[in-house]
């Protein structure tokens, strides 16, 4: 088994042999152990009696260190606040204190979930981020993916939250991809009235600017048309 995979705990009860002294398990009995967060992005979520029983725990992964200069922890401490620092290291070392685990939990251990619904007088429910995970958004609202979106809500008065798409990068480079916002499905019909009224108003200013850049080049070319015409008479 990886290090994620569990065995039911009925796999026993159907054990198809045994191989060089090890008992071999069905396939259909093995499968991903998750911690509790993750397995609401497969539409379930660990029951509230398992949550103190995981099925597995596994080392938590290691967050990369950063490239260039990192500052020492000890600048700007004090020499007391040091010693309280070392003496509590010390006493969990003597504690027998361990690496930080995960708790994961089987399938077995959940149950079907849904995000809760949200209606049209509720607040957006964010993350410790302040934005919503589109894998997780609720019933009620939509994920509007247009360019200026945001100012316009804001300037109508509407609620929105941004929206997390997922991450991109590899490894330790991986950063959150934010694009658009998150509204109440009620407001979806105003908000495009008010992009398309905007998009209008920008591609009018853009023409607008357009055929001033484009006189003022024609200004500047027949003024020195004309300059150069003038010397030529007089000095000619």
């Amino acid at each position: 088994l990886n290090s994620r995979d569990v065995l039911h705990p009925d796999a026993r009860k159907r054990i198809s042999g045994v191989f060089k002294g090890e008992l071999v398990y069905r396939r259909s009995d093995v499968s991903k152990a998750l911690r509790a967060n993750k397995w609401l992005y497969q539409g379930r979520r660990v029951k509230k009696s398992e949550m103190k029983q995981p099925a597995k725990q596994v080392k938590k992964r290691k967050k990369p260190v950063g490239k260039g200069f990192q500052a020492l922890n000890s600048y700007g401490v004090s020499e007391k606040a040091q010693d309280e620092m070392i003496s509590s290291i010390d006493k969990n070392n003597r504690r027998g204190g361990g690496p930080e685990m995960d708790d994961l939990y089987g399938v077995w251990q959940t149950e079907s979930w849904s995000p809760p619904y949200v209606g049209p007088t509720d607040a957006i429910p964010t993350n410790e981020y302040k934005n919503v995970e589109l894998a997780l958004i609720n019933p009620g609202l939509t994920h509007m993916d247009l360019p200026r979106l945001a100012p316009i809500a804001r300037k109508l008065g509407i609620p929105y939250a941004p929206c997390m798409l997922g991450y991109e990068g590899h490894g330790g480079n991986r950063a959150p991809t934010i694009r658009g916002i998150v509204v109440h499905d009620h407001d979806v019909a105003l908000l495009r009235e008010a992009f398309a009224e905007w998009e209008s108003h920008a591609a009018e200013k853009e023409r607008q600017e357009r055929k001033s850049m484009i006189l003022k080049r024609w200004k500047r070319l027949v003024f020195g048309i004309m300059t150069k015409d003038r010397l030529d008479r007089e000095y000619g």
